[in-house]
């Protein structure tokens, strides 16, 4: 189930960040979250509805014909495919009418996540 980040979500957003490996090498967990805050992004956390745990979280730009995935991160035992096109399947109806994009780096999922929707 998709979550909007609140204040007090902080931690639990730091550490599903402190996954990504690029953000984990140069200890930018802060700066990321505070760099999408700041530009208005939309962040989600992905909690589980069997344990209501949160195991993911994604960090959005939205467009105006489009919705791009900036950064996408679940905790090692949820990073399963059923998982993570669940999310982008919320992230789709949350916003129907535009197209998930991604980066260079979760551009990869998002093609699998196509393929998988044909």
């Amino acid at each position: 189930m998709l979550v909007r980040y609140r204040k007090d979500y902080q931690k639990i957003a730091l550490g599903l960040l402190s996954l990504v490996a690029d953000l984990r090498r140069n200890n930018r967990f802060m700066e990321e979250l505070d760099w999408a805050t700041a530009n208005d992004w939309p962040i989600f956390l992905w909690k589980d509805m069997d344990d209501s745990h949160f195991i993911g979280i994604i960090i959005l730009e939205i467009g105006d014909y489009y919705v791009l995935i900036r950064r996408l991160s679940f905790t090692p035992s949820e990073r399963s495919g059923h998982n993570i096109f669940s999310l982008l399947n919320a992230v789709h109806d949350q916003y129907s009418g535009k197209r998930l994009l991604g980066t260079l780096a979760t551009q990869p999922i998002i093609s699998m996540w196509e393929r998988n929707n044909e």
